[in-house]
């Protein structure tokens, strides 16, 4: 039978002479080193060496030297699990990952820099998911009536939630009304909620406008910029209060990391953000923080080329509508009844979206086929475009709207543009809709 034997308690004042002899170089750091050195050989094969053999290595000074568990000459970015931390004697640090988190603090930091422009910083708070994110946001600032229309169905899943906590006192959802009309609609302290580019339509919303019509009522105004992150668009340049981000879309990029993120350009309202997540309990994990500060790496890349890619596909599927000049040689003509995406000449919003999108006009588009049959049937005959949902990773991806939001038209599909070649997802497509359309 395995038998654990914990040393003796006076097992370090037995260590003889000729062990201490060999490590004069503890000798000389101070009795707390020699001390750790003899607990060191004492606890060598038991568990009290399996959790505590690395430090008391280094408090004793041992031959591989603090370096060797050093670090900090990584070029990837390190990754702490660690949920506790030892208590620092100036009284600066760490102490339970709830409230903060090496990880988590250096990617907040990274995320911040992206969303900031020279000469105005900006400040982020990460969360375990979007909706987190966007519950924060609204407890934070406390409205009474919001001003949003149609997007996400999550975000008025947890307008509904804030409604019933607040006995329906607060958070009173109104319809959007045009930039003109707020300060009759909206009172000092309410919030508008701008989605733009709004899911799944690609609908713009006019920033400064809002901005402008807001500051003069007293309104905030928090920007969804999930569909058009960093490079491509920068709402708080713009004057908007608070940026709401699923970092799960594009900033983490790769489909396999859940989060959310507020950025503001107020370093006040960052730490009472971060003091309510810490009240909340709604902190990202350490993995997840971590893969998004790897994808954040390659965000510009990425962005840009799906914004690009997206742009091409989103003209050349319009190409086949009623309304486009010689629409009738195009391969995909009778099939297609509209494109939506703000790169478009003819999208309502094209000439808003070249303002304050300089960066790109985002890697989703929507296209709306000429049958519903067609539309379901579409996902399930593609090859480079999977069946499902989300969007921002660099897989292209492909939904049916209607199967999960009865509000939106059964034509309808969203598509996320992926990094792979135009020709290769032109020729998916051209495919599969000719295939769906004869069924």
């Amino acid at each position: 039978k395995l038998r654990l034997r914990s040393p003796p308690p006076y097992a370090v004042a037995r260590v003889g002479r000729p062990a201490m002899a060999k490590r004069k170089a503890s000798d000389q750091l101070g009795p707390e080193a020699g001390y750790a050195q003899a607990l060191l050989d004492s606890s060598r094969g038991s568990l009290t060496a399996a959790v505590h053999a690395d430090s008391l290595l280094l408090e004793a000074g041992g031959e591989e030297g603090a370096w060797s568990f050093s670090v900090a000459a990584d070029i990837a970015p390190p990754l702490s699990f660690s949920t506790t931390y030892q208590c620092a004697s100036d009284g600066q640090g760490h102490v339970y990952s709830r409230s903060s988190a090496p990880t988590r603090s250096r990617c907040e930091a990274l995320l911040g820099a992206v969303e900031g422009t020279p000469g105005a910083p900006a400040y982020a708070v990460l969360y375990s998911s979007g909706l987190a994110a966007c519950f924060a946001a609204f407890s934070r600032l406390l409205p009474d009536r919001v001003g949003i229309s149609g997007g996400y169905h999550g975000t008025h899943l947890v307008l509904k939630q804030l409604q019933r906590i607040s006995g329906g006192t607060k958070f009173q959802c109104v319809p959007l009304p045009k930039p003109a009309d707020v300060g009759t609609v909206f009172k000092s302290g309410d919030v508008l909620w701008l989605e733009t580019p709004l899911n799944p339509d690609c609908s713009v919303c006019d920033i400064v406008a809002y901005v402008d019509a807001a500051r003069t009522a007293g309104v905030r105004v928090v920007v969804d910029g999930t569909f058009a992150p960093p490079p491509l668009q920068r709402p708080l340049s713009l004057g908007a209060d608070i940026v709401m981000h699923s970092t799960t879309k594009y900033l983490a990029g790769h489909s396999d990391a859940l989060g959310g993120a507020l950025c503001v350009a107020d370093a006040k309202l960052a730490d009472e953000l971060r003091a309510d997540r810490t009240a909340l309990g709604s902190t990202p994990g350490n993995m997840e923080v971590w893969l998004l500060m790897r994808s954040l790496r390659t965000l510009h890349l990425r962005v840009e080329r799906q914004s690009r890619t997206a742009a091409e596909l989103a003209a050349w599927l319009h190409g086949a509508t009623p309304d486009a000049p010689a629409s009738t040689s195009h391969p995909l003509s009778g099939l297609i009844v509209a494109v939506h995406h703000p790169s478009l000449p003819t999208h309502p919003m094209h000439q808003v979206a070249a303002r304050q999108m300089p960066g790109g006009f985002g890697g989703c588009f929507a296209v709306e086929l000429a049958t519903e049959g067609a539309a379901k049937a579409l996902p399930g005959a593609l090859h480079l475009f999977k069946d499902a949902t989300s969007l921002g990773g660099v897989e292209s991806l492909i939904e049916w709207r209607r199967k999960y939001d009865a509000a939106i038209s059964p034509l309808l599909l969203r598509v996320s543009v992926g990094v792979e070649e135009y020709g290769h997802l032109r020729a998916d497509l051209e495919r599969s809709i000719l295939e769906v359309s004869r069924a």
